[in-house]
């Protein structure tokens, strides 16, 4: 048999090659360790199916106001790092991670929530039933007959006109004009 320079000499005790004895020229390299406070990555072997990307997480109000409004509801996103001049009427629900100028009106059965998250801003006035604000704001809060809640990381200047209000913890620089519902004059007796 002729003698191949390209296959490594076969231990008699064991099936597997023998690994290479190092280069006197090489740089030594040390074992690949894990660091004890590295993450944990999960391992995907090859040729595994990718994962579901068609299903994406929402935020809890879109979910709020998607149970409320029931079957149909429809909800608008306008996503972080877009922006929108100008306004806008929308039937159903609204997120606003981006930045908006201009106003906005939800319309439809009055049940649609508006969402401003941390990334997003709107300089105008906005008019629905719901408000939730986690971001900033510059104008008019229009909620009569329902709740606007502003939240820690919120920045709210303006006017802001409700029938709920919960505050907790933003910076807040609004005047505050309650809205009672329209069920509270007749059961008072004033006109």
């Amino acid at each position: 048999m002729d003698n191949d320079d390209s296959l490594e000499p076969v231990d008699d005790n064991s099936s597997s090659p023998t690994a290479p004895s190092p280069r006197p020229d090489a740089p030594e390299v040390p074992e690949a360790r894990e660091a004890p406070d590295a993450p944990v990555v999960p391992h995907v072997p090859m040729g595994q199916a990718m994962p579901e990307t068609h299903r994406l997480p929402t935020l809890l109000p879109t979910a709020q106001a998607l149970a409320a409004g029931g079957t149909g509801a429809h909800v608008s996103t306008l996503g972080q790092g877009l922006s929108f001049i100008g306004s806008a009427r929308i039937n159903g629900s609204l997120t606003v991670s981006g930045e908006v100028q201009g106003d906005i009106e939800l319309q439809g059965s009055g049940s649609g929530h508006v969402t401003i998250t941390q990334t997003g801003t709107v300089v105008g006035d906005i008019r629905a039933r719901n408000i939730s604000v986690l971001g900033q704001t510059v104008g008019t809060l229009d909620a009569a007959g329902g709740r606007v809640s502003l939240h820690d990381t919120a920045s709210v200047s303006g006017r802001i006109r409700y029938t709920h209000l919960q505050v907790n913890g933003a910076d807040l620089n609004a005047q505050l004009e309650r809205v009672r519902p329209e069920g509270d004059v007749a059961k008072s007796g004033h006109s």
